[in-house]
């Protein structure tokens, strides 16, 4: 049989195997070649060229040459490439066929930044959302994690109330590790570990978040929590481009704890009646303006580029002095020598911010102070520190416009962020690169209660009365560089793509700070001199100090693969030591490898422009929550010993027994997803779908005495489980003509259970946390059980309320009698699902948007009912007045059910509507944008506390919430669910804002 006869046969028989129908068989086919070239005339390798309907094609040389032989000449090519419009040619019956293919400029914008490179988004492999500077939230926003909130499928972050020095939770696929490295690894321009806040939102062009294990792992032990990823603006070339950008806002108070007027107070008959009312949350709350101004320039010569900008922040809260002040300067050089093989980066960051913190506490204590109660007086029976301001002597119980007006909580805070790199082509596709960065953070606190301060319960746990004044002073520095070299790779064999990275990495990192804690001054005005503190020479007063370091060193490499732009792999792997580790295991391995394949190209499906198909698999690790936990410490005893000559000599005592087993936590995670467009790239997604274990928690457990020196030892002894599905969803409802509107949603869900806790050395439960002050310190709770799900709320189940106003509870076991083997999980404080969902209208200059956002299936504590949802407290404390509130209840206040809360919600977070001038070609002003924003607008919820927001930890020491090193047990992640009483109140707010280009 002649081969060409033979060749014949065998095409059409590979057609029928695939299901594809011939129109025809000719005798003899043609060849076409051509070559494709970009509108610069330069030839593009790697270009898809395919016979339209069928499975024939190839694929461009390093030339762009290439050559095709077609069964007919009837037909038409399809070429493609990313980073340029797709272009159809029909044949007919011609052998020579170039083409030229224009530049899709949305398309060369879709790059994503990966660990330590860049992809096109047609290459991801894994589970990874690009968020560019027009997709963030919008508003006088300062918080930088707040521009993602809601706009990633996966990713919750939450800031309760409207505390604008308050820092929010973040979690990346819900809970991964029992410890402190709850939140995802920052990093900022190449620097690994940044302070997320070390840049203004204002200067960011893009943040990349990594969702899956194989995306992340090429982090390492510091990738378990995912990681995000910031590219801040840089410079391009061409003529100077100045920019301002300024807005003005005003903030008020949305909605307070519900609490009895004086009228209801009165009318209650329990409490003493003092003539006046006063509503105290006006009192210590005002409508709050704040304003920020950003200006930058940019531009450059063909060898060198710039960006530089300059950010001022001054921003009010809406309790009496409070607020920060914010000054964020940043430089970005770019430098390019011998012909452009030479690049060097330098990136500098430097930020002051003072924050007058406040006291958080005045917010219970204006829901619970006497409504009929002045502010001020001059009644020597109820001015008891002769300042003027009405007190009472009650537990846990002050005057809110005192605390706030008379006491000092203040914090000095500096960032300097310096990134150096310099990459060198040193043949075509191989690049050498060298980077250098250092970040130091200096966190500078001080607090002063003075002579005639009645505030007892404040941070430190002392009145400035009782001690003649009190003062608190701390300083805290971090400080860690980086070191890194990479050496990348990327070349075409074929129709096959190659590139890869390897890498060496190098980090340090150094914590040091102290406190001092004295009282007893001569005036107030001494405070500022602690060496006047008459404590000091009383013995009266305490200082503490601390220092500790760790280092990280790591191998790294990834090998991308991209055969045709139809079948892509991704491999990775990473060695790395950290000191943090026990002596038996301070090297860990960390693998990924991740997979995708796009249907779309090979398979002509109407309605179909891309459909891509992808699985994951990574291994990332967790370190210790702090040094040395591997290691035998000692640390001072509450004991002394006299030495004579009026000497007590400190001693000290074991406080950690040493482990040199300690190893990294493994969070092995399986993800399979599904990148589509369909409708002409009218309809944009992504789902995704996890599988992850993490093992060899890292647990303070306990251990027998002896042999041990102390009762209990950090181990790697516990497993969660978890598994979620997310969804994101972009479709174009209108997008021809004057008026557009684009339509953006995603949805997520995660359920994380603890698998296993090892019995010998962890109770069935951990993480249990208590009700709280005032006698309701023993009264638990929360707990996580072992093979349950994460988030349980633990208590009696509430069934009414009998004849004589005492509370019933559900008798569980049938023994006829109510205690604790009748409590029982109650609740559950983390979310079923989370949505969010943004719409953008556009007419002519006009532009709309709006975005809502909601968590679905989570339960709150609400503290405040807890404690003072009672009649019987009205004689000492004002009555929270909810619509559970119950006059007849004659009882004591017992937790239950009764006070836990579906606190569901919907919240339209922002909406914007801009309006964007036009300017003749010769105009002083190239842009000007003038708009208008919104914040809380409105908020759907069946919650009767201040903001149904999710607790994701329980935050235990409001003395560390700003805290540069603080300590692993400040913060109990597995208590999430509730709602303290210290919250701030729910906020909305208005923003005039402007954007001015020359």
């Amino acid at each position: 049989m002649p081969n060409s006869l033979l060749l014949r046969w065998k095409y059409s028989i590979l057609l029928l195997l695939f299901c594809i129908p011939l129109t025809g068989v000719y005798a003899q086919g043609i060849t076409v070649k051509g070559k494709v070239s970009d509108d610069q005339g330069q030839g593009i390798p790697g270009v898809n060229v395919l016979l339209k309907g069928t499975t024939t094609g190839t694929s461009t040389d390093g030339n762009g040459d290439y050559t095709l032989a077609v069964p007919n000449g009837s037909g038409t090519l399809a070429y493609s490439f990313i980073g340029f419009v797709n272009q159809e040619v029909p044949i007919n019956n011609r052998t020579t066929i170039d083409v030229t293919l224009a530049s899709d400029v949305k398309a060369l914008e879709e790059v994503v930044v990966v660990g330590y490179g860049t992809q096109k988004k047609g290459e991801i492999t894994s589970a990874v959302t690009k968020i560019d500077a027009e997709q963030f939230n919008k508003g006088n926003i300062a918080d930088v994690s707040r521009l993602l909130q809601g706009k990633v499928a996966g990713l919750s972050i939450a800031r309760p109330g409207g505390d604008p020095n308050s820092r929010s939770a973040i979690r990346l696929r819900g809970l991964s590790t029992l410890g402190a490295n709850t939140q995802p690894l920052v990093v900022i321009d190449g620097q690994i570990g940044a302070d997320l806040n070390t840049v203004d939102p204002n200067d960011i062009k893009s943040i990349d978040v990594l969702k899956d294990a194989a995306s992340a792992a090429i982090y390492g032990t510091r990738g378990s929590a995912g990681v995000i990823i910031i590219t801040t603006n840089s410079g391009e070339v061409g003529p100077p481009q100045f920019t301002y950008n300024g807005f003005l806002t005003a903030e008020d108070p949305a909605k307070f704890t519900p609490n009895m007027t004086a009228d209801e107070y009165r009318a209650l008959g329990k409490g003493t009646d003092y003539g006046a009312s006063t509503n105290w949350y006006d009192e210590i709350s005002r409508t709050a303006l704040s304003h920020t101004h950003n200006v930058s320039l940019s531009g450059g010569s063909v060898g060198t580029t710039y960006n530089a900008s300059l950010n001022y922040r001054d921003f009010q809260g809406v309790a009496i002095n409070t607020g920060f002040e914010q000054l964020n300067g940043r430089l970005n050089l770019v430098q390019k020598a011998f012909k452009d093989k030479l690049v060097v980066n330098l990136n500098l960051n430097m930020t002051k911010r003072t924050g007058q913190l406040g006291f958080p506490e005045a917010f219970k204590y204006a829901a619970i102070f006497n409504p009929t109660a002045p502010v001020r007086t001059t009644d020597p029976l109820y001015d008891l520190t002769g300042s003027g301001y009405f007190e009472s002597n009650f537990v846990d119980y002050a005057n809110p416009v005192a605390v706030m007006e008379q006491n000092t909580n203040d914090q000095d805070l500096k960032r300097l962020n310096i990134t150096g790199s310099a990459e060198y082509e040193i043949v075509r596709g191989l690049k050498f690169l060298v980077r250098y960065a250092q970040q130091h953070v200096s966190n500078y606190r001080w607090s002063y209660f003075p002579r005639n301060s009645f505030h007892s319960r404040n941070l430190l746990g002392v009145s400035g009365f009782a001690r003649g004044g009190f003062a608190y002073k701390a300083d805290e520095e971090s400080f860690n560089q980086l070191y890194e070299n990479t050496l990348s790779y990327s070349t075409n064999i074929s129709a096959l793509n190659i590139s890869g990275v390897a890498g060496y990495s190098y980090q340090d990192f150094q914590n040091k700070g102290f406190s001092i804690r004295a009282g007893n001054f001569l005036t107030d005005v001494s405070a500022e001199d602690l060496g006047t503190a008459q404590d000091l020479r009383e013995g009266r007063a305490t200082a503490d100090s601390y220092k500790n370091g760790s280092r990280l060193v790591a191998f790294f490499g990834r090998l991308n693969l991209n055969y045709n732009d139809i079948a892509f792999l991704t491999a990775s792997l990473r060695r790395e030591g950290s000191t943090q580790f026990g002596e038996n295991n301070k090297w860990g391995m960390f693998p990924a490898v991740s997979a995708g394949f796009d249907l779309s190209r090979i398979i002509d499906i109407p309605g179909v422009d891309n459909l891509k198909f992808r699985a994951s698999y990574g291994v990332t690790g967790a370190l210790p929550p702090m040094s040395y936990l591997s290691l035998p410490t000692l640390s001072p005893s509450t004991s002394s010993f006299y030495a004579g000559n009026n000497r007590y000599l400190p001693s000290y005592g074991p406080d950690k027994n040493p482990n040199p087993d300690l190893k990294w936590e493994k969070k092995a995670e399986f993800d399979a997803g599904v990148d589509f467009a369909l409708l002409d790239n009218r309809l944009t997604g992504t789902a995704d779908y996890y599988v992850r274990n993490t093992s060899d928690l890292i647990f303070n457990g306990t251990v027998p005495v002896p042999p041990n020196l102390v009762s209990t030892t950090w181990l790697n002894i516990g497993e969660l489980k978890s598994s979620g599905f997310e969804l994101a969803l972009g479709y174009d409802v209108l997008r021809d003509g004057p008026f557009t509107w684009n339509s953006a949603g995603n949805f997520s869900t995660y359920s994380v259970t603890l698998a296993s806790l090892d019995p010998r050395y962890a109770a069935p439960y951990v993480g249990a946390t208590n009700l709280g002050t005032p006698g309701q310190e023993a009264t638990q709770i929360t707990r996580a059980v072992r093979g349950e799900k994460i988030g349980m709320l633990w208590g009696f189940i509430y069934e009414g309320v009998d004849e004589g106003g005492k509370y019933k509870f559900r008798d569980l076991n049938s023994d006829g009698k109510i205690d604790d083997n009748d409590r029982t999980q109650i609740g559950n404080g983390l979310p079923k699902f989370e949505f969010g969902w943004t719409n953008t209208f556009k007419y002519k200059n006009f532009d709309l948007n709006f975005f809502i956002r909601g968590s679905l299936g989570h339960d709150i504590i609400n503290t405040y009912r807890a404690f003072y949802e009672n009649p019987n407290v009205a004689s000492s404390y004002n009555v929270v007045n909810s619509r559970y509130f119950n006059p007849a209840i004659t009882d004591g206040q017992i937790f239950s059910s009764l006070f836990v809360e579906k606190a569901s919600f919907v919240k339209m977070d922002n909406a914007t509507l801009g309006y964007n001038f036009s300017f003749p070609k010769n105009a002083a002003f190239k842009t000007l944008r003038v708009y208008v924003t919104g914040q809380n607008l409105f908020l759907i919820t069946d919650y009767t506390g201040v903001d149904p927001e999710v607790r994701y930890s329980d935050n235990t020491n409001q003395l560390s919430q700003n805290s540069l090193n603080p300590s692993p047990t400040d913060s109990n992640a597995l208590a999430p669910g509730v709602d303290r009483r210290e919250t701030w109140v729910f906020t909305r707010s208005y923003t005039l804002g402007v954007n001015l280009g020359f």
